[in-house]
């Protein structure tokens, strides 16, 4: 995995302007926004995909962002906590924020026992964790993010390649930040089991999204993900517009030109190239299915991004 797979915007206009610092090594990133509004109205608008687990600190400030096609409105000292998804910024009012992102190859090279943390992760397959940090414990979280940011971001010497024992650090420092996260996931999710009662619709709809992320580029049939749940075609159907107000069809035509939109923006495939990447018998096919939706075709929506 490539660090741009990780963080998909164009990180050399962004690192142009003030406001923003990013670091990265093989399949980690780190970056502090200090002004999120000027990105938003520009280059973080757009759906992009983060494959890898991506964790967000507001440290100042709110913004609303998309995240599995579902919306959190982050305010000062949210922590969000999400899979590998296609992420959207929206409406933000004077944000400050933090970003992590790392994915398993990073965290199996480093001192992680995998066994241990991925049933933990694995509850984050389909669905994100967001927290309010109280005011006695945010300082600290914010700590810890920017250290993680400052370790990586001292220059080389030209005359001593320290760059792996910097990114060693960097790894050390991802494993204290990922035993704590786990440390955090574990408590929410046993708060929430205690105080919350079991919602098999939810439950439902979690499995749906994730089978999607799984075979979105190949099945797009009510009936595949019905067959995979164990459940009939009009029981999902029902169960998923009770609960989310949409469709299967809607949800998996919105996850399909997310996915879409997202390589019309960030990668150099052409539109014959993202058509049979993601199945499609041809382009005019992917075109009419996306204009259907978006109202445009895909090559319009090129050129006016």
């Amino acid at each position: 995995m490539e660090n741009n797979e990780l963080f998909p915007y164009k990180i050399d206009h962004l690192q142009s302007k003030d406001g923003i610092e990013y670091i990265a090594c093989k399949n980690a990133a780190v970056a502090h926004i200090t002004n999120l509004e000027r990105f938003v109205d520009r280059e973080m608008k757009y759906p992009a995909k983060l494959n890898g687990f991506i964790v967000l600190l507001c440290a100042k400030g709110d913004v609303t962002i998309s995240v599995q096609m579902k919306e959190y409105k982050l305010i000062v000292n949210s922590l969000l906590i999400a899979p590998a998804s296609v992420v959207v910024f929206r409406e933000c009012h004077d944000c400050e924020l933090y970003i992590m992102a790392f994915n398993a190859e990073f965290a199996a090279d480093m001192n992680v026992d995998m066994k241990m943390i991925m049933p933990i992760m694995s509850s984050l397959h389909a669905d994100c964790i967001v927290h309010q940090i109280k005011a006695e414990h945010s300082d600290k979280m914010s700590e810890s993010f920017h250290n993680l940011y400052e370790e990586y971001k001292l220059p080389n010497k030209a005359d001593v390649d320290v760059s792996i024992y910097r990114e060693m650090a960097l790894r050390h420092m991802y494993t204290v930040m990922i035993y704590r996260l786990c440390e955090f996931i574990a408590t929410v999710n046993r708060v929430d089991a205690v105080v919350q009662p079991k919602d098999r619709s939810g439950d439902y709809f979690k499995q749906l999204v994730g089978l999607m992320h799984e075979y979105y580029k190949t099945e797009r049939s009510v009936e595949f993900y019905a067959d995979k749940m164990n459940l009939t075609s009009k029981h999902l159907s029902r169960v998923v517009r009770n609960y989310s107000g949409k469709s299967v069809h809607q949800w998996i035509d919105e996850f399909v030109v997310l996915e879409i939109k997202n390589l019309l923006k960030y990668s150099d495939m052409s539109i014959q190239q993202i058509s049979y990447e993601l199945n499609f018998p041809n382009p005019s096919f992917m075109g009419q299915y996306f204009k259907r939706i978006t109202g445009k075709t895909p090559g319009e929506y090129r050129r006016e991004i």
